[in-house]
């Protein structure tokens, strides 16, 4: 059995209520990579599979590597090939992947070993990818939303969830240049799934901890009684060649 430092059995329910990656920002990755039909993917830290299907549906073969059971378990009813292991180990075979991705987990991985292990998993001329998606700060809602947050939690931080890893992944010495891209989208979601959001909002629980009820609360406040919500996202990724 996989230990784990980031348990996230608790999330696991809530956890497909999250803004999906933007469709564009994903295209304009297959775009730049150039992967053939059926090339194979790592999915690191795949969770429920918030990433993995969508690469899925692109024509790719996606190997969701996920310590969790119960996020295992969701993805699973979708029919995803997962590995029980971390990202730091994950037991795949050496050179066996062109893509190595990581959606919204690169944070709770000690880059280090996490780099050397994504470099032994890729085939040469493969890639690694980073992705995370970012609300927008800026819009007034979330301005609001940040201000409650801090309220209550006025240490609050994203840690690594907002950090670009180019230093990272340069300092590994196993990777080319590093490429960007951002694409801009407006999730439109249920008054309820975006609290279902904040409900699976590891970062955040975390840092609140007995609190954590009373920022939802403030949050829910904020929202009104409007049953939808339009919420604008970036979804950010970061890219590079392998070169061991």
């Amino acid at each position: 059995m996989t230990t784990l430092d980031w348990d996230y059995s608790a999330l696991a329910a809530h956890y497909n209520r999250r803004a999906p990656y933007a469709d564009a920002a994903l295209d304009a990755l297959m775009t730049a990579l150039q992967l053939p039909s059926g090339a194979a993917v790592a999915d690191i830290g795949a969770g429920t599979g918030r990433l993995s299907l969508p690469l899925r549906a692109r024509g790719l073969r996606v190997t969701a590597v996920e310590p969790n059971a119960a996020m295992r378990a969701v993805g699973q009813r979708d029919g995803l090939d997962y590995v029980d292991a971390r990202g730091e180990a994950t037991g795949l075979p050496d050179a066996a992947f062109a893509l190595v991705s990581y959606g919204s987990s690169f944070n709770v991985l000690a880059p280090g070993p996490a780099l050397a292990e994504a470099a032994r998993l890729l085939a040469r001329e493969g890639y690694i990818a980073i992705l995370w998606n970012h609300r927008d700060l800026d819009d007034p809602l979330q301005q609001a939303i940040e201000q409650a947050i801090r309220r209550h939690v006025p240490g609050y931080g994203y840690g690594r969830r907002r950090e670009d890893p180019s230093a990272e992944l340069a300092a590994s010495g196993r990777f080319g240049p590093v490429q960007s891209l951002s694409r801009g989208f407006v999730h439109d979601t249920s008054r309820e799934a975006f609290l279902d959001g904040f409900r699976a909002h590891a970062t955040l629980l975390r840092q609140a901890g007995e609190r954590a009820p009373a920022v939802l609360d403030d949050i829910a406040a904020l929202l009104g009684t409007a049953g939808r919500v339009q919420v604008p996202f970036h979804t950010r990724i970061w890219w590079a060649p392998c070169t061991r």
